[in-house]
């Protein structure tokens, strides 16, 4: 498990020399993940949010962590309460909120409401995410999250603190998340931490 969260963490960031790039504070936090939640052992789908980045960036990642395969790179919207602009930069826990949440999530189960195709999520973080369930927060596809909005308005829409893809994405998504070998983290990076150099994952694929 210590090899497969280190991977997780490892998506963040490239260098110069086609390296990937750990910060300390993460390689800390993906060293204890597998002791702090039982519900993680032997998952290999991982689905890693950065919200350090801004949402004209693709921000989300899911990658296998037994091959070290890139399945999806996409862009992922914020709540409207954690930020009207590209930043992401209120989390909350809170019904009504509008916010986005951090910490780890799991998939329950797909279903067709509003937003068509969704995936339901469970978050496991006491006072972080724990509320993700009942607040509704899940993933779903979002018209207001496009290239075109990245590439030209400099931002994407928001959501009320789901994680909303793109329209094209999210058949992929779902597909992807929902059984019970996959789990979603969700986080804030620190700026300017020390880095361990890691090797590049085996390989990307968008679709």
């Amino acid at each position: 498990m210590k090899k497969l969260f280190v991977l997780i963490a490892a998506v963040m960031g490239m260098n110069a020399y086609g390296q990937l790039l750990l910060p300390a504070y993460v390689q800390q936090h993906a060293l204890q993940l597998s002791s702090e939640y039982k519900e993680l052992s032997n998952r290999t789908i991982a689905c890693v949010v950065d919200f350090s980045k801004p949402s004209y960036e693709k921000r989300l990642w899911i990658i296998n962590l037994k091959t070290g395969e890139c399945l999806l790179h996409t862009w992922v919207a914020h709540g409207k309460g954690t930020g009207r602009t590209a930043e992401a930069s209120i989390f909350s826990n809170d019904s009504g909120s509008n916010c986005s949440s951090l910490g780890v999530f799991i998939p329950k189960n797909q279903f067709n409401g509003k937003h068509g195709l969704s995936l339901r999520l469970v978050g496991l973080d006491w006072g972080i995410n724990d509320q993700a369930e009942a607040r509704g927060i899940i993933f779903h596809a979002a018209p207001y999250v496009t290239s075109q909005n990245a590439q030209v308005n400099k931002r994407q829409g928001n959501s009320q603190g789901c994680f909303a893809v793109p329209t094209e994405d999210i058949k992929t998504v779902v597909k992807l998340l929902e059984n019970t070998n996959a789990f979603i983290w969700a986080f804030k990076q620190l700026p300017s931490i020390p880095a361990l150099a890691l090797p590049q994952l085996t390989s990307q694929v968008t679709k």
